[in-house]
């Protein structure tokens, strides 16, 4: 049974932005990462993405972090881990914060030191329990996992899976579909898309227009 990861991030005193273009210059400076900045990530949803993929040998196979800003958490930028492979795999939350710290931990200690701040990961401490799925929710979801190809989605798994979305009304948390997704055979790789995807489309779903 894959574990619910925790979630990590950072309180920052200035705009996030701006935290994350120094965080960006810091990582290219450090030399072991090669840096990818996605500001305005998604068109007017106002979410900034800084990518670090890791080029220094690791247990994981292309293993890298993210900083992410978005525009409803003010003065906080999330912190996330992404890897093509875990090992363990299915990722475990030891594993998870282990990688968080020896990867990101480093580059937010330079920028403390650079800036004079004093800031630090907030890991959520707590473990967290699987929020109870309502009737529709659950047939969405069963409906999507029992039919879906794993290892490639067909056409009709996809339209299974924006019917999540579209027809729910409940909205899952990332950790909690990655995790639940995972346990029903999908990678972690592929876990982690398809619970960035269904954020994306729930965004969307709550735009006015």
């Amino acid at each position: 049974m894959a574990e619910f990861l925790p979630s990590i991030d950072i309180a920052v005193s200035v705009e996030p932005r701006e935290f994350l273009e120094r965080m960006a210059v810091i990582g290219e400076q450090a030399g072991q990462f090669t840096v990818e900045r996605h500001y305005d990530a998604i068109k007017d949803g106002k979410l900034d993405v800084i990518n670090f993929r890791y080029l220094g040998s690791s247990p994981h196979m292309e293993v890298g972090g993210q900083l992410i800003g978005r525009d409803d958490l003010p003065g906080r930028v999330l912190v996330e881990m992404r890897a093509h492979w875990w090992d363990p795999d299915p990722l475990t939350r030891a594993s998870y914060c282990t990688a968080a710290s020896e990867l990101m931990l480093p580059l937010l200690n330079i920028y403390n030191r650079t800036y004079d701040t004093r800031y630090r990961f907030r890991v959520q401490n707590t473990v967290l329990k699987a929020a109870k799925l309502s009737t529709r929710t659950k047939m969405l979801f069963e409906r999507f996992v029992v039919l879906a190809n794993t290892a490639s989605l067909h056409p009709l798994d996809w339209d299974r899976f924006y019917a999540l979305v579209r027809e729910g009304r409940q909205q899952l948390p990332g950790y909690e579909l990655r995790a639940m997704l995972i346990a029903r055979g999908f990678s972690n790789e592929k876990a982690e898309h398809l619970s960035e995807v269904y954020a994306h489309l729930w965004n969307f779903k709550r735009r006015k227009w």
